[in-house]
């Protein structure tokens, strides 16, 4: 019986790491797969060792204050590859923590094929030649990575975007006095940026009718993510791409679901803020002229984005992008270009097919 090893950090890592779980599992259901997660690899039908939710976290400082879980978790992760070697390793993002374990995996003559790879492109592209070392190939979801990793020398596929197999074109039913607020799925990125969107919405309130829906992550605390008293939020359980479809603008975050609302064709206000380390350490090593993923996708600014955002900024964008004008109508265009660029549906089943190509190969599974 063929094993796998699967490591996600975060939110969005889970989702995608859970649909290629499941692609994986329903062409070849002796194969058995395990690691660090959440609910979605869980529900695939993959063996939680721990959830990933000890272990997540957003910046370079806030990291930090996680150290010690992290080091737990990863010498979790190394003292099962010693007792129970897998097959394969499928660190899904989340590089920080999965690199040094992939090296480690590498180390022990156990073959790694990185799901979503570090962005090197972006920031410490030192980590080009680790990952060169370290991985047979790698998956990517986002079309230009492709084009990065090759010329630099490493086997990469591009399978297309997970999240257009889960959206249907035909349910977008906007509604038109609603603004969607979704602060991302980590604890302290919705820490950091919730209160920043209750009083964009307070402000965005006092200059028209309009009514709020945010998701909360699977998960997360909801005492994190609750309405105040002098302003009406509707909180949805764990629905973000509901969020996206029924609203007319979006303030979201940085972060994968603004890729996640570009291909559903919601006009959206990218907001980010870090601790002031971070900020520092961003401004230094970050080699990139967007952080929003549409922007990085068309190579040009796509959607607005708001580094440090403050209330009354995010505020004034988002109203404008409520009226039909030059300036909506643009961004609907670029998001329509964006989601083009994307590919077709099949990106899990296409990694689902690369995993077991390599393990028939390895003789690991029957061919």
């Amino acid at each position: 019986m063929a094993q796998i090893a699967v490591v996600a950090g975060e939110t969005s890592g889970d989702i995608h790491a859970g649909n290629l779980v499941s692609a994986i599992l329903s062409r070849a259901p002796e194969t058995a797969v395990w690691g660090i997660g959440g609910e979605r690899i869980s529900s695939a039908g993959g063996r939680l060792l721990l959830d990933y939710s000890s272990i997540s976290a957003m910046g370079f400082v806030e990291a930090l204050s996680n150290i010690s879980a992290l080091k737990s978790a990863r010498h979790m992760m190394v003292e099962e590859f010693k007792a129970n070697p897998p097959d394969l390793f499928i660190p899904v993002d989340f590089g920080g923590f999965n690199l040094p374990l992939a090296e480690v995996a590498s180390k022990m003559g156990i073959p790694v094929i990185y799901f979503i790879p570090p962005k090197a492109w972006a920031w410490r592209k030192s980590r080009v030649k680790r990952v060169r070392r370290t991985a047979e190939r790698l998956m990517t979801i986002l079309p230009f990575e492709e084009t990065f990793w090759r010329e630099n020398g490493v086997p990469c596929d591009y399978v297309g975007s997970p999240i257009l197999d889960h959206l249907d074109p035909v349910t977008h039913a906007e509604e038109s006095d609603l603004v969607g607020l979704l602060p991302g799925s980590r604890r302290s990125e919705v820490t950091r940026l919730w209160p920043l969107m209750v009083e964009a919405a307070r402000m965005m309130a006092k200059s028209r009718p309009l009514r709020f829906i945010a998701p909360r992550a699977e998960g997360l605390d909801p005492s994190l993510l609750s309405s105040p008293p002098d302003i009406d939020i509707e909180i949805l359980p764990g629905n973000s791409q509901e969020v996206m479809e029924r609203a007319r603008v979006c303030i979201i975050a940085s972060g994968t679901a603004t890729l996640e609302c570009s291909l559903i064709g919601t006009p959206m206000v990218v907001v980010y803020r870090f601790s002031p380390l971070s900020l520092f350490l961003v401004k230094r090593l970050v080699k990139i002229d967007y952080m929003a993923l549409p922007n990085l996708i068309a190579g040009r600014e796509v959607v607005p984005e708001l580094l440090q955002a403050k209330p009354e900024e995010a505020a004034a964008l988002a109203l404008e992008l409520f009226e039909d004008g030059p300036k909506r109508s643009g961004i609907l265009t670029e998001l329509a270009s964006v989601r083009d660029s994307m590919g077709e549906r099949g990106a899990s089943g296409r990694a689902a097919s690369i995993v077991l190509d390599f393990l028939k190969e390895r003789g690991a599974l029957d061919a």
